[in-house]
């Protein structure tokens, strides 16, 4: 990524939480009754593996009052999106969606391509091909069983090997709320297996 400065989205979200989180949450929950009427409804969302000790400021979620730095914006961004699995998946009992995350590692995608030349050099030696990181997500969304995987993440993108997704409920609950402010759906009636 060559952005170093904050940016926000055209309606005015910090750029990395409004297309990393909010948008892909919001069409989780918009879709959700279409996702589960397959009776196998299945969720999954593509992640980089954050710090383990990174927990959100929910009071400055989108980096207004402490300082923008583009790699903070980025994994806070993939955190929320931990603790959104982690409650869909301790919400979902109601309907058939399962829902999880694949983390990749760095990987030599045609954007990567395109960069300075020392990036291309780090990534020929540190990076994968597409095809081995899409390879959790593909087994993922065609196995037979994956209740077990819901609400799980698959950290290592060279091992189907699921971990629970495990930080504190609590937590996961205000993100979720939070979530719902945010997208003018706190007060919506829906009857989404997300819900």
């Amino acid at each position: 990524m060559r952005e170093r400065r904050r940016r926000t989205t055209v309606d005015g979200y910090e750029h990395a939480f409004g297309l990393q989180y909010l948008a892909r949450l919001g069409l989780n929950l918009k879709l959700a009754d279409a996702v589960a009427s397959s009776g196998d409804g299945r969720i999954l969302h593509i992640s980089a593996k954050p710090p383990a000790a990174l927990v959100p400021n929910l009071d400055d979620l989108q980096f207004e009052r402490r300082g923008w730095r583009l790699f903070g914006s980025l994994m806070s961004s993939q955190v929320l999106g931990f603790l959104h699995v982690q409650e869909a998946a301790r919400r979902r009992h109601e309907r058939p969606i399962h829902i999880a995350i694949a983390c990749v590692g760095p990987t030599m995608t045609e954007a990567i391509r395109r960069e300075a030349w020392w990036v291309r050099a780090l990534y020929t030696v540190i990076a994968t091909t597409p095809e081995r990181s899409a390879a959790n997500a593909v087994r993922f969304l065609l196995e037979d069983n994956v209740r077990p995987a819901s609400g799980a993440a698959f950290l290592n993108p060279r091992r189907y090997q699921r971990s629970p997704i495990a930080y504190d409920a609590v937590l996961a609950a205000n993100v979720w709320n939070l979530t719902e402010d945010l997208l003018g759906m706190a007060k919506a009636k829906s009857t989404s297996g997300l819900r």
